[in-house]
């Protein structure tokens, strides 16, 4: 749900904001989150992290009750033109596997318990403020402060 709020914001700010998207796949609540990591790590290896990532996101009310994601994983990086067999490797490859371990210590040690937190500027935003008014006041406070 905070996906499109997230993607409108970055929109309205441009290069000034950047969004950092880390890993921490909610299993076994969410059984195909493990999937969508590795799908969007291995698109990142051929430099798409971001296109799968928001394939995946625009899509999810479509792929998450499947019993098998593979092939709509897989149609979706035939779209944003993958190559689809090094992807397919990719996805269980120790890089991915590290990328997604890595993140999911991060999270733990800055005491992330679910999904989404946000960050900004190393600064965890109250889960109540993730609202399109309470981001935009946090991220302009931020500019403010940093007297952009």
């Amino acid at each position: 749900m905070l996906y499109p709020v997230l993607k409108g914001i970055e929109g309205e700010h441009g290069p000034r904001l950047k969004v950092i998207f880390r890993e921490f796949p909610l299993m076994p609540n969410h059984p195909h989150s493990l999937a969508a990591a590795r799908a969007a790590e291995a698109a990142g290896l051929q430099g798409k992290f971001f296109e799968m990532h928001d394939l995946l996101y625009e899509n999810q009310t479509k792929w998450k009750e499947m019993f098998d994601v593979r092939p709509a994983f897989e149609a979706y990086a035939k779209v944003i033109g993958l190559d689809v067999e090094r992807w397919k490797k990719d996805q269980t490859s120790e890089a991915v596997e590290q990328r997604i371990f890595l993140d999911g210590n991060r999270a733990h040690s800055l005491g992330v318990k679910g999904t989404p937190t946000v960050f900004l500027n190393g600064t965890e935003i109250p889960f109540e403020q993730l609202t399109p008014e309470g981001l935009r006041a946090a991220i302009n406070q931020a500019f403010s402060k940093a007297g952009q």
